[in-house]
C-alpha cells in the first residue's frame, strides 16, 4: 500500500477536487474557500501514480478532541483501510507531540452505510443513535484505549511531513 504522507499546500487542489467529485458533505465550492479549513487542519493523504488516492483531515483540536474526515477515489474505496494505514492514522492522532497530535479523542460523522460499517470496524463507538430521526449522520468516537489491538501503534515512531511517510 502507498505510504501515508502529509499533504503540502500544492496538494490541496487535488484534495478539493476529490472532495467535490465525491460530493463530500459541506465542501466549499472553491479552493479559495476551502484553503483556510485545510490550513487550520492537519491534512494527510495517500498518493500514487494516478495522483491523490485518499485524503484524511484531522480538524483543529479543541481540548484534545478533533474531528476526522476521510475521502477517497472510487477505485480506492475500502482498499486504503489497511492495517498499516490505520495504524499510522491512529498514531498520528494519539501519539504525543512531536510524533503525533496527542489527542484524547477523535470523532467522525460517517455518511452512508459503508462508511459507518468501516468506522465501527476500525473501533469507533457510537455516542448517538446510529439512525437519527432527523436523518443526520451519527456521531462516533474513538480514544487511544478504544483502538483495537489489530490497529495498535508504536507511539515512538515519528511522523514526517510534506511528502514524507507519516
Amino acid at each position: 500500500m502507498l505510504p501515508l504522507t502529509t499533504l503540502a499546500e500544492a496538494d490541496w487542489p487535488a484534495l478539493h477536487r476529490l472532495m467535490r467529485r465525491r460530493k463530500f458533505p459541506h465542501t466549499p465550492a472553491t479552493l479559495q474557500q476551502a484553503a483556510p479549513h485545510f490550513r487550520a487542519a492537519t491534512v494527510l493523504g495517500l498518493k500514487g501514480r494516478g495522483g491523490l488516492q485518499a485524503g484524511f483531515i484531522f480538524g483543529p483540536p479543541e481540548h484534545g478532541i478533533a474531528f476526522f474526515d476521510a475521502v477517497c477515489r472510487t477505485a480506492a474505496a475500502g482498499r486504503w483501510a489497511t492495517r498499516p494505514v490505520l495504524q499510522a492514522l491512529f498514531r498520528h492522532a494519539f501519539a504525543p507531540p512531536p510524533q503525533g497530535l496527542g489527542l484524547r479523542a477523535l470523532w467522525v460523522q460517517p455518511h452512508g452505510r459503508t462508511a459507518l460499517q468501516a468506522c465501527l470496524a476500525a473501533g469507533f463507538q457510537a455516542v448517538t443513535p446510529l439512525k437519527l430521526r432527523d436523518g443526520s449522520p451519527p456521531v462516533l468516537v474513538i480514544t487511544p484505549r478504544l483502538v483495537p489491538i489489530t490497529f495498535s501503534f508504536n507511539p515512538q515512531q515519528g511522523a514526517h511531513h510534506h511528502g514524507q511517510p507519516v
